[in-house]
């Protein structure tokens, strides 16, 4: 049986494939983000049904923002391949911020 030489895929189709990775990966950080003050405004709300559905949905979302800085991490590997991205690295912003509060102000 006769092997043929094994193809190489071509630069141009490597970039294309790297830009569409990278405008998907930006959409669904976009979309986290807004998840991420959708639940935080869940939790705040005086309704408690509203914060009821809200438990547990900031882990989750908080999780998903990990995978996606691996993703960013794992984008940025192509960057030879599209020099926009190697010009424009993602912003990196964190989904979800911790406040530990241990005292509060006295009121005057």
């Amino acid at each position: 049986m006769e092997q043929t030489p094994q193809q190489q895929v071509p630069p141009s189709e490597i970039a294309l494939l790297a830009n569409i990775l990278a405008l998907t990966t930006r959409n669904m950080t976009a979309i986290t983000t807004l998840l991420a003050k959708v639940t935080a405004n869940m939790a705040s709300s005086t309704d408690s049904n509203l914060q009821a559905a809200s438990v547990g949905l900031l882990d989750q979302v908080t999780g998903l923002g990990h995978d996606l800085e691996l993703q960013w991490d794992l984008i940025q590997s192509l960057d030879r391949y599209c020099p926009l991205l190697a010009r424009t690295p993602p912003a990196r912003t964190s989904l979800v911020t911790e406040i530990n509060i241990s005292q509060l102000p006295l009121s005057h």
